[in-house]
């Protein structure tokens, strides 16, 4: 037994284990680049959305026109007491509320102009004979009102500082001053300083921003390595000297210059397959333990089965011998036991065996009765819903009581929406409450987007508001119209959303100006729909609709999709107007599932 313990055992293990062990190598290998990669995915992302608000910010202001009229005025007039200069700019305080908002991303928003007598918490001067000094000045100046990325001293800000400027132009194309929004970098500071990996941020691959460790001399090849290289994010290995760098790295570009940013992660390639190999080594050793255990239990074993075995031998020697009154029993449940037994003895087992199976059905029933209660106890401790809903009506009465009117619509808002997305299951509800529905979601985007986007909804005479539908019926295609097609869009953006009824059936168009969708991708969801096949890409919403309609009212009925690349898009909705054989089918559906 021991030799072929050894020989069908210990070797095959063996090497399966040196075999396992270089795989488990090149796989934790793998695990780390990944690990890597997904980390600095993770830093450049939180640092593009950053600069996304950033951004937005700045949209705001540049369009507004009576920023442009202030900063007319001031470039233009000698002002003689500091009240008069703030009268003028009194209208600018929405400033403030922005960098509240977004304290955790914007630092500072300052607007510079050339008159030396303007100055306040949003107006600083720009000395004309320092323009030279300033590296962000002619860039942004020859952009013609987009934005520009930098990092710099600014006039407010003694150190270096990530920000955003655009030049504000008059009507005639004159320059009135430079919008700058600085970045806060406190967050991604302490990003850095957590990760375990040596990480620097570099800007246009030769400055360091920020980093969690001593950034030397002996760590120049990686600005040399960033400017050859022709991909936005890899991770590779570089010889340098005598050791070995695992180096990861991502380009940000936040916006259509070739000014970037570099995420860069570096790790010793030596001391990380030391590591690896530490680990490794530990491993093995606990597999040669476990061997060795082995080993010993089974030489245990094979003596103690032998004495068994030489017992029963004894055992049948007397039985055949006839001496019945000096066999002894052999206790035990293994092969010698079980042949030892005699006939009485097997069917008593079984009678016990019968015995144990009922005892272990009843000791089954009640545990399934104390996973129950478990289960109704656990349901009965959720937080009520309600909590969430008094919660915000408490939101919304501060907000009242503070004079802050947006707010308290937009939370009063927000409490209808998800009120009716918790409430709502599947049980139809009336064409009217998701129009309302869509309603307060629009009301909410528009305060987010402001004058970028405007949104209207249109229900012709024709349309019985009080009519049964299936819920969720247009939400996915409004908020798909805002993700993939409003979004990108600076201005003039508009999404409308239009209610009529042809005949017998109820059409519904939700239209957008956004970027469209490109000709290929827009036959394969064509197809998809009317296939009534999943349109995958963040579509799901619009599937769901189209499957549900054409499930409960026929083939004919569901959602057709239309778009122009960089011009518009257009989703159809179909539905019966009285909707009743899909009502009954939806209710009957609702029926089985509860009964």
């Amino acid at each position: 037994m021991l030799l072929i313990y050894i020989i069908g055992g210990i070797i095959p293990f063996v090497i399966a284990l040196l075999y396992t062990s270089s795989q488990s190598k090149k796989l934790l290998l793998m695990q780390n680049q990944t690990a890597q990669q997904e980390e600095i995915s993770l830093i450049s992302t939180s640092l593009m959305e950053s600069m996304r608000v950033a951004q937005d910010v700045s949209q705001q202001i540049y369009n507004d026109k009576n920023v442009q009229e202030i900063l007319s005025r001031i470039n233009h007039m000698d002002y003689q007491s500091d009240e008069d200069f703030e009268e003028d700019c009194r209208s600018l305080n929405y400033i403030d509320k922005y960098k509240e908002y977004y304290v955790q991303e914007i630092s500072d928003i300052r607007i510079y102009v050339v008159n030396e007598t303007s100055k306040n918490n949003y107006i600083s001067y720009l000395d004309g004979g320092r323009l030279n000094e300033i590296s962000w000045y002619l860039p942004t100046t020859y952009r013609d009102g987009k934005t520009y990325w930098s990092y710099d001293s600014s006039i407010s800000e003694t150190v270096p500082v990530i920000q955003l400027t655009r030049a504000i132009q008059g009507s005639e194309g004159e320059l009135l001053g430079i919008l700058a929004v600085q970045l806060r970098s406190a967050n991604l500071t302490n990003r850095l300083a957590e990760r375990d990996v040596n990480t620097v941020l570099y800007y246009e691959d030769r400055d360091v921003l920020l980093t969690n460790f001593n950034v030397a001399d002996k760590y120049d090849f990686l600005k040399k390595h960033l400017k050859k290289s022709k991909t936005d994010n890899n991770c590779i290995t570089i010889d340098h000297g005598v050791r070995d760098y695992l180096v990861t790295y991502e380009k940000i570009y936040p916006d259509d210059s070739s000014v970037h940013y570099t995420v860069v992660s570096v790790q010793d390639y030596q001391s990380l397959l030391a590591s690896i190999t530490q680990t490794g080594v530990f491993g093995m050793a606990v597999v040669v333990i476990g061997l060795l255990c082995s080993f010993g239990l089974i030489v245990v074993f094979s003596t103690i089965q032998s004495n068994r075995m030489a017992r029963l031998q004894r055992q049948m020697h007397l039985v055949a011998t006839g001496e019945y009154d000096k066999v002894e029993p052999i206790e035990g449940k293994d092969e010698v036991g079980l042949i030892y037994q005699e006939l009485e003895e097997m069917a008593g087992d079984i009678r016990d065996l019968t015995v144990r199976v009922a005892q272990e059905e009843v000791l089954k029933e009640k545990l399934h009765t104390k996973q129950k209660e478990v289960e109704f106890k656990m349901l009965a401790s959720q937080i009520n819903p309600h909590f969430l809903y008094n919660t915000l009506e408490t939101i919304r009465m501060k907000a009242k009581i503070n004079h802050q009117s947006e707010i308290e619509e937009l939370v009063k808002m927000l409490a209808k929406i998800m009120r009716r997305n918790i409430q709502v299951g599947d049980s139809m509800v009336t064409l009217r409450s998701e129009i309302e529905l869509i309603q307060n979601y629009l009301f909410i985007q528009d305060f987010r987007f402001g004058d970028r986007i405007h949104s209207e909804v249109k229900v012709m005479p024709a349309v019985n508001t009080e009519m049964l539908v299936v819920p969720l019926i247009m939400q996915p295609f409004v908020e798909n119209a805002y993700v993939h097609g409003l979004e990108a869009k600076e201005k003039d953006g508009l999404l409308r959303v239009t209610l009529d009824q042809a005949d017998d059936t109820v059409i519904i168009q939700v239209w957008d100006n956004g970027v469209g969708i490109m000709p290929d991708r827009l036959d394969e969801m064509q197809t998809a729909l009317r296939n009534g096949a999943s349109v995958e890409q963040g579509h799901i919403g619009i599937s769901n609709v189209n499957q549900r309609l054409k499930i409960l009212y026929g083939e004919k009925y569901g959602v057709e999709l239309d778009s122009i690349f960089g011009r518009w898009t257009a989703a159809t909705i179909r539905f019966p107007a009285d909707g009743q054989e899909g009502g009954h089918r939806f209710q009957k559906r609702v029926e089985a599932r509860y009964w």
